[in-house]
């Protein structure tokens, strides 16, 4: 097992890598989450363990409790956040795995600001899997081709 810790207090344990990204992760209280993004291939589960965490799949916002889950089908535009006083703790699969894992790891690495080329070229290995929801994807497809470029 790797345990991965960020600036912003979230810890996040990998269970397993392969065939799928297993892992659980701790929000802080009051933790925005990640921006509404949406993948091409993969399919990820979201399960409570403790404390409480609002999830957005699609136009839906739903709050899940421990022992609640949300599945969040390939290409559907999804977000989560702990706005609350306690943090949560919740497990994710990754199925199958895709960006994830490498993208935890640039951002657990990189105290500050995201490391934009290092994501750009993460997500030019898996085929331009991952997008941020508010730009269309050919257009932000080729603002991420051009980072990847960059890092290289």
């Amino acid at each position: 097992m790797t345990t991965l810790s960020f600036a912003d207090g979230q810890v996040v344990v990998v269970e397993t890598s392969e065939p799928d990204f297993v892992f659980s992760a701790v929000l802080p209280p009051r933790h925005a989450g990640p921006p509404a993004h949406r993948h091409r291939h993969e399919r990820e589960i979201f399960t409570v363990e403790a404390g409480q965490l609002v999830v957005r799949v699609g136009r839906e916002r739903r709050l899940l409790r421990p022992g609640e889950s949300v599945a969040v089908p390939p290409g559907t535009t999804h977000a989560f956040a702990n706005p609350f006083d306690e943090p949560v703790r919740l497990r994710t699969v990754e199925s199958p795995a895709g960006p994830l894992q490498a993208q935890l790891r640039a951002l657990a690495s990189s105290p500050g600001r995201p490391p934009l080329r290092e994501l750009a070229r993460i997500n030019a290995e898996h085929d331009w899997s991952f997008t941020v929801r508010g730009l269309p994807d050919r257009p932000q497809r080729f603002l991420w081709w051009l980072l990847a470029r960059a890092a290289r």
